[in-house]
């Protein structure tokens, strides 16, 4: 089987796919992959296993014109390569995916499309209903399989009507449980010592590029609260982050610069989410975030927003904390809870440790293996 794999990104693939296309690889698949390459922005990235890759000029941008070359390039190598299977992600990439592979589905390749979190949701804007909504449920007629990985996005895509063929729910990408694990009391204080922290620190970690949607200002504004409480609580901040200045320049202003720490990109957050106390989340809206299932892997407790996403992993006051979007007050008590009972702390991680297990790459690719096997592809 000869199949496509295509994102906006390459670090799409690079960060989330690499487990299952392995997987399809020892099954005895060719598997190419179409992306725009970013790893200037995200580099490090093991692309390969991938047979072959090909670069397609997306933008994330619904109004880029660029997509309209997108298309273009991406239709000629779909319709060259006679892929048995094109699965896409990312909101951009599936849109331009799904219209260029109609011909190519007449012919009998299937279009798999795992959706990562839709735009429109609980809370989003009516132009996000409005246009998005839309677009998806139109464009679910050219689909064979649409994957979703939260329970609010099955909800609609099952209840409004959806029109692909099938339509089922996986709990995410899979995280590799041999990387993200507990550590021993012992192990933690000697990556503190190595990342320069102090045993007696109580360390936040939000790992998340810095945009709008991951809201990271709302963090900020806990951490004004937090910090006239107790000054050794300290926020690590690994992400993407392309306006640095502006969000030093607001911690300053709030008076939480020495308590902020800006990592930029990385590739060792597993050991920054090992060292760390409390993982925490103060997005907008998520499709199934990475970043809480390897904290709960880990152990941490999660205080985070009740948004999308977020509420499929965490449970209010069994493995962390629900927030109301944008309550900075509320969130920083959450904190202070576990910050004064170490017993508490302790237990919430050990639940998040249970329920990581629904989360892991073990539990995840052979429910991919067998929806590809569904659709005649293994």
């Amino acid at each position: 089987m000869k199949i496509l794999f295509v994102a906006t990104v390459s670090s799409h693939i690079g960060q989330f796919h690499i487990p299952f296309i392995e997987e399809l690889k020892r099954q005895g698949c060719e598997v190419h992959s179409a992306f725009k390459d970013n790893s200037d922005e995200k580099p490090g990235l093991d692309l390969s296993a991938l047979d072959k890759v090909y670069e397609v000029p997306f933008s994330r941008s619904p109004y880029s014109t660029s997509n309209i070359k997108a298309y273009k390039v991406l239709k000629k190598i779909i319709d060259e390569n006679n892929y048995d299977a094109v699965h896409c992600h990312t909101p951009m990439g599936a849109v331009v995916t799904r219209l260029a592979s109609r011909d190519a589905r007449k012919k009998g390749t299937k279009l798999i499309y795992t959706a990562h979190g839709f735009h429109f949701y609980k809370g989003a804007s009516k132009k996000n209903w409005l246009i998005f909504y839309n677009v998806e449920k139109f464009l679910s007629k050219f689909t064979d399989c649409l994957i979703l990985i939260n329970n609010e996005d099955y909800t609609i895509a099952t209840e409004k009507g959806f029109n692909a063929k099938k339509i089922v729910k996986v709990n995410g990408v899979g995280v590799d449980l041999s990387k993200f694990k507990p550590v021993s009391n012992k192990e933690k204080m000697n990556l503190r010592r190595e990342y320069k922290f102090n045993e007696n620190d109580f360390l936040l970690i939000y790992p998340a590029d810095f945009s709008y949607r991951k809201n990271q200002e709302m963090i900020f504004e806990t951490m004004k609260i937090l910090v006239t409480k107790h000054d050794n609580i300290k926020l690590l901040l690994p992400g993407h982050n392309d306006n640095e200045s502006e969000y030093r320049n607001k911690a300053k202003e709030l008076g939480i610069e020495n308590n902020v720490f800006f990592m930029g990109y990385r590739r060792d957050i597993d050991k920054l989410v090992a060292m760390s106390d409390i993982s925490v989340s103060t997005s907008r809206q998520e499709g199934l975030p990475i970043n809480l299932v390897e904290a709960m892997a880990v152990g941490n407790p999660l205080v985070v927003t009740n948004v999308r996403g977020n509420n499929d992993l965490a449970e209010d006051e069994v493995n962390g904390f629900l927030v109301p979007l944008n309550d900075s007050a509320y969130m920083a008590e959450c904190i202070l809870r576990l910050y004064d009972n170490p017993y508490l702390t302790e237990k919430l991680g050990k639940n998040s440790i249970a329920k990581a297990k629904l989360y892991s790459e073990e539990a995840v690719i052979p429910e991919m293996v067998n929806i590809y096997s569904e659709l005649g592809l293994l």
